[in-house]
């Protein structure tokens, strides 16, 4: 297998680093980096013919998601696809390969006064393939939206090494099936994605955020629910109730969570928005860039031993932050306006507290780091008759992996 997978991408393409890339304990035989889509196409090609299941990955930053291949024979890695393959910034659009780092898009776009607003955890690894596939966006989609909102067309190649393409260069396009936007979120378990176009935003004239304690829980959904009916356009609301590990963000002692509130665009707006909450009784304080900085990259599954993200109605955050502070050992982080909440746990006991607490709740969650003794309190999931087809559809011989 490795000569066979070396034939392809030569010696320069085979990476040493091979635990970056493990899953739950499972070490690929090997990792394979093309530096093209042909390359790509070739090696899907050679695993369907020889029946090796693989792993795409891309910074390797949330491959803890997925559930390891019986056997983990090889990682087909994104990194050397690495080039921005085309930029209009009169038409705010750019073409990238999927390996290419979020950082490193940032850097060409902000030479030219644009940027993705995206706020991602670990942007200098973070490959935008890997975003896309995963369909994050950090805090800021409350204002921003997700990839999909964002995804304009895309290149990929299907589980039985067939490329195609879908979408347009364009902001308004009827060309064909959307293929390129149900590859959200599908965390490489359909297809390899190469290349991508993305709509980009104007850099903002200013960025500034505040944060103010909480007195107690019963005052937390009604100031939610203020601040989402306020005549505000904030970036975030974000509700923050971490441990010791960040002593910026630790508000154990107090138990009611931080909020913080973060807003971008003209100076007179941003000043304008941050005067509302002061005279609407709220006593904020300015957070610095590095403070988010830390609550971003927070949100890395490999630093935890279980992380865990569940989606609601902003409307529940409240009482479920609530309901899982009362649980020893956990950390709590919601992107309070969009309904997004993720819990880490540092030891087993409260892993598997946490867990046998959610395997009933009437919510959507999934386990983006997970300990091995703690797979077995995963709840079966069982495939939607379109997610099977879609399943045989783009990886008829079932070689990519699943998701916990």
């Amino acid at each position: 297998m490795h000569e066979g997978l070396q034939a392809i991408v030569g010696t320069e393409g085979v990476l040493n680093e091979r635990t970056q890339y493990a899953i739950g304990g499972h070490v690929p035989a090997t990792v394979v980096a093309p530096q093209n889509e042909q390359e790509a196409a070739a090696l899907i090609e050679y695993a369907t013919g020889h029946r090796l299941p693989f792993v795409i990955a891309g910074g390797a930053t949330h491959l803890s998601a997925l559930a390891p291949p019986k056997p983990y024979a090889w990682t087909l890695c994104t990194r050397r696809l690495n080039r921005v393959v085309d930029y209009s910034p009169a038409d705010l659009v750019i073409t990238v390969e999927a390996g290419l780092r979020l950082s490193e898009v940032q850097t060409v776009l902000n030479a030219h006064g644009q940027h993705l607003p995206w706020d991602i955890a670990l942007p200098q690894e973070a490959t935008i393939g890997g975003i896309v596939a995963s369909g994050r966006s950090g805090a800021w989609r409350l204002r921003h939206g997700t990839p999909p909102d964002r995804l304009l067309a895309m290149r990929a190649i299907r589980g039985d090494g067939v490329p195609f393409k879908s979408g347009a260069k364009v902001v308004k396009s009827v060309a064909g099936y959307d293929l390129h936007r149900l590859l959200c979120g599908s965390w490489g378990t359909l297809a390899v994605i190469t290349e991508i176009t993305l709509k980009v935003a104007p850099l903002p004239e200013t960025r500034q955020a505040v944060r103010w304690r909480m007195s107690d829980w019963k005052n937390v959904e009604p100031t939610l629910a203020q601040l989402m009916q306020a005549p505000l356009q904030p970036d975030r609301i974000d509700l923050v109730l971490l441990d010791a590990s960040l002593p910026e963000w630790s508000s154990r002692d107090e138990h009611p969570p931080f909020f913080v509130a973060e807003f971008s665009g003209t100076q007179t707006g941003v000043e304008w928005q941050i005067r509302w909450l002061q005279t609407h009784g709220f006593d904020i304080e300015p957070v610095s860039t590095e403070a988010l900085t830390q609550l971003r990259d927070w949100l890395a599954p490999r630093q935890h031993l279980l992380l865990i993200k569940l989606l609601m109605r902003s409307s529940e955050i409240a009482d479920w932050m609530a309901r899982l502070a009362a649980l020893e050992g956990c950390a709590l982080y919601a992107h309070a306006g969009s309904g997004v909440l993720y819990v880490a746990c540092e030891t087993e006991p409260a892993a598997l507290s946490l867990l046998q607490t959610l395997q009933h709740a009437p919510l959507k969650w999934h386990a983006l780091q997970l300990p091995s003794t703690a797979r077995a309190l995963l709840p079966t999931r069982h495939p939607s008759p379109i997610d099977t087809r879609l399943k045989q559809a783009f990886d008829p011989l079932n070689l990519m992996p699943h998701l916990q």
